[in-house]
């Protein structure tokens, strides 16, 4: 494990089921480099990825450190969930692979959960979602995290979970206008269900939301997805 001081770059990466991105940050959380992506490997098996990573790392720029937020649940580093990606990477150790290939000391988050470390003002209670090619979300009381909140694969409605009725495969069959209404809906769920102070809506097609937000619902840069690996070595 290297010494963090003012000088050290984090390489962080989101892995996503669509795309594979990757950027230099300092240890503020400002960007070194550009933002570099590739589309996600098929099948996106767990080599194909880290070849992917490695591929995108070695065209970032020097680094010390990486975080990964990765799409399903994570602990200590093993992803036990991958709904969008592939089943091989269940009970795949993503940390101590990705650490023995780049050579450096690897941590690995949820990708909406590392979404949130970039995003949050760390007060009260605060719910981030992120629209992709699935539903994420994270949720963080007085900036504390409460890990792998999988409440994309909960039941929204007609017998559907929130990834079903907002996943990326739902929006390109239906439209987006009766998108963003099931999106109006599923803010109205969430604002009981949870009673929260702000949520924060991220993800690729949280460009799309164009319906009138209330007053404590923002959306957020999907670029949020990388700066919150600086905070990932904070906690």
């Amino acid at each position: 494990m290297i010494e963090a001081d003012a000088s050290t770059r984090t390489l962080s990466v989101d892995i996503g089921g669509s795309g594979v991105k990757v950027m230099i940050l300092d240890t503020t959380g400002n960007p070194l480099s550009e933002r570099l992506r590739i589309n996600t490997p098929q099948p996106p098996i767990p080599g194909s990825i880290l070849n992917a990573v490695n591929q995108l790392a070695l065209s970032a720029g020097e680094f010390e450190r990486v975080s990964v937020g990765f799409p399903g649940v994570v602990r200590n580093g093993v992803t036990e969930t991958a709904v969008n990606l592939h089943p091989d990477w269940i009970g795949f150790n993503l940390a101590g692979e990705l650490s023995k290939q780049l050579q450096k000391p690897v941590r690995v988050i949820n990708d909406a959960d590392m979404q949130g470390l970039g995003t949050i003002a760390g007060k009260g209670v605060e719910l981030v979602i992120t629209l992709g090619t699935g539903f994420g979300s994270a949720l963080f009381i007085d900036g504390r995290l409460v890990p792998n909140l999988e409440m994309g694969h909960h039941r929204f409605r007609k017998g559907e979970s929130y990834e079903q009725q907002l996943g990326r495969f739902t929006l390109e069959k239906i439209g987006e206008q009766k998108w963003n209404q099931r999106l109006g809906k599923a803010i109205s769920s969430l604002q009981y269900l949870f009673n929260y102070d702000f949520l924060y809506i991220g993800g690729g097609e949280a460009k799309l939301v164009n319906i009138q937000l209330p007053a404590n619902v923002k959306v957020v840069s999907n670029l949020n997805g990388l700066l919150g690996g600086i905070a990932l070595w904070r906690m």
